[in-house]
């Protein structure tokens, strides 16, 4: 008997450090409980290179096999399943090279699922939008903000809501996106072999579309057919962000009250699979009173004899969010995954049509490229200055015996070379410069901020 699998999602890891975008740092692990669930529905994961695919026995109507032609078992019994997997970091240099945020600690993971609504240039992402730019709020390097046309930019100096300043001060912020690449984007080539996931632009604007599928390609008017190129718009993307993170624990979770109390009244609530009003508000264990003595800053709260998952804990008038797994507190899981299956079909991010058809939906986390002083140490006083000879136009100024980068660059796979070292001699210099690693960091302070930092040290 045949058996015939279909795609019924793929998650696909991108980082903008490495040339090709594939993050290859980070796997894809199924909980145990997505495990067990996955047998039964007749589902297999498999993780390829930055990519997890998970294939579905399917029907000859190109439906789950679950299903006949007068009962559609998959929602019945399914629609309240939730697919869940950890991000399992490999390399701990990712961190190193990731824009995000080294200090959220072991009690705060990121969360990211197929109810973000963060749709962008074609791209259905994982993590929730980033927030919109507020000339009313202060800023820190790498805070990441969009404008109204959904073009992200990342601080490079401290920003104070005092001071007027726009998104388009290039000494203030950077724009981000994939016209702003270490590798650029090129136009697309007329009898050029593009492999899926290659990125062009449309000669003579900034549109960039994306490979499907390996072909060779005709003229430009051929990116028009969607059969074999997505259009990208031009270039913005979204990104992870403090906004993805979520307290995590174990058993046991302290709840923080932002003022003492001697009476506290708690109810626990899950997810109540509403489409039209998506709310954690089904109750999720009995609510219970505690009364203390005396007033209390910090209340516990046990989540024994609960499945994994996000609950709501609400005391008094507080809300938190709390995702649930001791599995989290593992060092090397940077946090978790969650496909959702009751969507409808007028979702974007639904699994399946509403007659439950498989609609092999892809899904995208996008991370960005931390950005850090770079440090040049001289040998000794005979090397005069460091000049940026591209397009970059990157500054050093030196101070004592080391140049330093007047704003953050962006750490990259890829390797810029229009750095030159001059000497006090005329007739002598070094071009190109190596570039920092991004496997050691330190910190320096400069522009009232303390940045990390990134340094060679030269030879001559």
């Amino acid at each position: 008997m045949d058996l015939n699998y279909s795609t019924l999602f793929t998650i696909e890891l991108l980082h903008e450090y490495f040339l090709n975008r594939k993050c290859k740092d980070v796997q894809i692990v199924q909980a145990n409980d997505c495990a067990d669930t996955a047998r039964r529905m007749n589902i297999q994961f498999r993780q390829i290179d930055n990519r997890l695919l998970a294939f579905i026995r399917e029907n000859n109507n190109h439906e789950p096999y679950l299903n006949s032609s007068d009962n559609k078992s998959y929602r019945k019994y399914y629609q309240k399943t939730i697919f869940r997997f950890y991000l399992k970091i490999d390399d701990p240099t990712f961190y190193n090279y990731s824009n995000l945020n080294l200090f959220y600690g072991l009690n705060r993971k990121f969360y990211f699922s197929n109810l973000a609504k963060n749709k962008q240039s074609g791209n259905l992402y994982l993590s929730v939008p980033v927030h919109e730019y507020n000339a009313g709020s202060n800023y820190v390097p790498g805070d990441l903000v969009k404008d109204a046309n959904g073009n992200v930019f990342e601080a490079i100096k401290k920003i104070s809501s005092a001071k007027k300043n726009k998104l388009t001060d290039a000494s203030l912020w950077a724009p981000k996106g994939l016209l702003h690449l270490a590798k650029p984007i090129e136009d697309h080539t007329a009898g050029k072999t593009y492999a899926p996931g290659d990125l062009v632009k449309e000669p003579g604007t900034d549109n960039i579309f994306e490979a499907l599928k390996k072909h060779t390609s005709g003229n430009a008017d051929g990116l028009k057919d969607a059969s074999l190129w997505a259009s990208r718009e031009q270039g913005q993307l979204q990104y992870p962000t403090d906004n993805d993170l979520v307290d995590c624990c174990g058993e046991n979770y302290l709840f923080k009250v932002a003022t003492p109390v001697t009476k506290a009244e708690i109810a626990m609530s899950r997810f109540n699979f509403d489409p039209g009003k998506p709310e954690y508000n089904v109750p999720a264990k009995e609510s219970e009173t505690k009364n203390f003595q005396n007033p209390v800053s910090q209340i516990p709260i046990s989540f024994s004899g609960l499945n994994p998952g996000k609950y709501e804990i609400k005391i008094n008038d507080e809300h938190k969010i709390v995702y649930y797994d001791p599995v989290l507190k593992a060092g090397n899981i940077l946090g978790v995954i969650e496909i959702f299956n009751h969507l409808p079909e007028s979702d974007d991010y639904s699994l399946l049509t509403d007659e439950e058809k498989l609609k092999n939906i892809t899904y995208n986390i996008q991370f960005s490229n931390r950005r850090v002083l770079w440090k040049y140490i001289r040998k000794d006083g005979k090397a005069k200055s460091i000049t940026d000879t591209g397009e970059t136009g990157y500054v050093f100024k030196l101070n004592g015996e080391e140049f330093i980068s007047v704003i953050p660059i962006p750490l990259s796979e890829g390797v810029l070379k229009t750095l030159k070292l001059e000497f006090n001699s005329r007739d002598f210099n070094i071009h190109p410069l190596p570039n920092p690693r991004a496997d050691h960091l330190g910190k320096f302070h400069q522009n009232d901020s303390d940045y990390l930092c990134s340094e060679v040290y030269l030879n001559y």
